[in-house]
């Protein structure tokens, strides 16, 4: 970062990205969001001669100029739970979000129907990356093999209804293998096919939540040169703004190519979504 080795500039600076970590999960956010990304990041924190876990409950936005900003990283004590996932998207409709395109989240137990109620005019997808790995746990190991190859036709059709049609035969080929899964997915089906009425360029990305990852694996190498956990709260908190400032200031600090793209498309699909709306 180009800083000095003073102690009392370091103190300064490790201050300053931990003020800055409180105030985005506080100051005011844009109501229009093209899409949002939320994921939950499991850690270790010692307290005291002991470990506890610590869920990151991360927000990324991808607003309607393009660029992409994390509206909300806060720690909150234990696994990652349904009552912090409310806390979490109450904070972002009190500090003003009002009208998002698309909503991208993983199935955690519970979080859908959350989401159906919060964002009543947003499609919302679940993560293609968690169910192809749900796959891998729930059928055997060539049935696994024959559900990604399916799905590999799937994500890439160009026809939204051709899609769903191939979606309905994946899930009568393994309904007799695992019907309690294959059931789920069935009923789940319009959530995970939902990025295919987006321009192709968006697609991959707004499949899956491997945006928030981009700030997940910075801090999975901050804890593996950490001893394998956070050496205390702020130690946590500093690492976080650390890695948000550096994300948001570096790649992130223009539209990439492909956004800037699509981008007149996908603001068209927005102000035809929500015109008229508050």
């Amino acid at each position: 970062m180009g800083l000095s080795r003073s102690e009392r500039d370091l103190d300064r600076v490790a201050v300053g990205l931990i003020e800055e970590l409180e105030l985005r999960n506080s100051r005011p956010i844009h109501p229009d969001m093209l899409a949002l990304f939320m994921d939950g990041k499991l850690v270790e924190l010692r307290d005291g001669e002991k470990l506890r876990w610590i869920c990151i409950y991360v927000v990324v936005g991808l607003g309607c100029d393009g660029r992409k900003q994390i509206l909300a990283c806060i720690p909150r004590p234990g696994r990652e739970n349904l009552e912090d996932w409310k806390l979490v998207l109450r904070g972002l409709f009190e500090r003003g979000l009002r009208r998002v395109l698309i909503v991208v989240h993983d199935d955690f137990s519970g979080l859908l129907p959350i989401t159906s109620s919060l964002f009543v005019n947003s499609d919302l997808q679940l993560c293609v990356v968690h169910m192809q790995r749900n796959a891998k746990t729930h059928l055997s190991k060539l049935d696994s093999l024959e559900f990604q190859q399916r799905w590999r036709a799937i994500k890439t059709c160009w026809d939204p209804q051709l899609a769903n049609h191939q979606f309905e035969e994946l899930c009568d080929r393994f309904a007799k293998t695992n019907p309690t899964w294959i059931a789920e997915l069935r009923k789940k089906r319009p959530h995970y096919l939902a990025f295919l009425q987006y321009p192709e360029y968006m697609r991959k990305s707004f499949s899956t939540t491997n945006l928030v990852e981009a700030i997940n694996g910075q801090l999975e190498i901050m804890r593996r040169n950490s001893g394998g956990y956070f050496h205390s709260d702020d130690t946590l908190k500093l690492k976080l703004g650390l890695s948000m400032t550096s994300l948001e200031n570096g790649k992130w600090r223009v539209p990439n190519h492909r956004i800037h793209s699509v981008l007149p498309q996908l603001n068209a699909m927005f102000q035809a979504r929500f015109e008229g709306t508050l």
